[in-house]
């Protein structure tokens, strides 16, 4: 089996509120970006990486990230667009120019380092069997659904509610059809498997973890630095 992931990492950070964007913080002596991509390269079932970047970052991410960290698996480098949804496609684009064809793509967030290679493996390879697979947790909080004026209208049963992470795995032409269709209709998701889901997609769910955290915030930022202390004691 052939599994390119695309990693998307067009972020600015705002809700950080640091001059940096998000992904080059820094954690562990190295920018949050390389982290996370060493984290899918040790996964022995990825064979290539595409990453895509904001506006003109193409050249220091290339520079300053995959050749200083050595990420051979790093195939391309390519610019972002104005939303997820059209990064991703781009990553797409970027893969039709490798010398490999997959049979399964991941989508995963630049800002989560601690994914688990076995976690990346279960999702490819139930994707590759079934056609597509969402790495999820357990939602912890009660979830409450308001009204447009900020009354509680329901209260979901947690038992059927997930929390969405990544990697989310596809079959190949799985993931081109479905934006292929939302971008001949305009439709702007989510995340990528609601554009699975429109064309009838049925996706599985792959127990993630706790730590597969996406740091977008400062909180965010001081729980990925504890996980790491945690994980890199002597």
């Amino acid at each position: 089996m052939v599994c390119v992931g695309i990693v998307v990492a067009g972020g600015k950070g705002r809700r950080m509120a640091t001059k940096v964007s998000k992904q080059y913080l820094d954690l562990g002596g190295r920018p949050i970006l390389a982290r996370t991509l060493e984290a899918l390269s040790a996964a022995p079932i990825v064979n290539a990486l595409v990453l895509v970047v904001p506006r003109g970052d193409v050249v220091f991410c290339k520079d300053q990230i995959v050749e200083k960290y050595n990420l051979a698996k790093v195939a391309r480098v390519v610019m972002g667009g104005q939303t997820r949804q059209e990064s991703v496609a781009r990553g797409l684009r970027a893969i039709e120019k490798l010398r490999l064809t997959p049979d399964v793509v991941l989508v995963h967030d630049g800002v989560r380092p601690f994914i688990e290679p076995q976690i990346i493996e279960r999702a490819a390879r139930i994707a590759a069997n079934f056609g597509a697979a969402l790495v999820a947790g357990a939602v912890k909080e009660t979830i409450k659904l308001i009204t447009d004026d900020g009354f509680v209208r329901q209260t979901p049963d947690r038992r059927w509610l997930v929390s969405a992470q990544t990697p989310q795995a596809f079959q190949y032409d799985t993931l081109l059809d479905a934006h292929r269709e939302a971008e001949k209709t305009g439709f702007v998701g989510t995340d990528d498997c609601q554009l699975v889901e429109r064309i009838g997609g049925r996706v599985i769910v792959v127990n993630g973890e706790d730590t597969n955290v996406k740091i977008t915030t400062q909180t965010d930022l001081l729980l990925a630095q504890a996980i790491w202390k945690q994980r890199n004691k002597r």
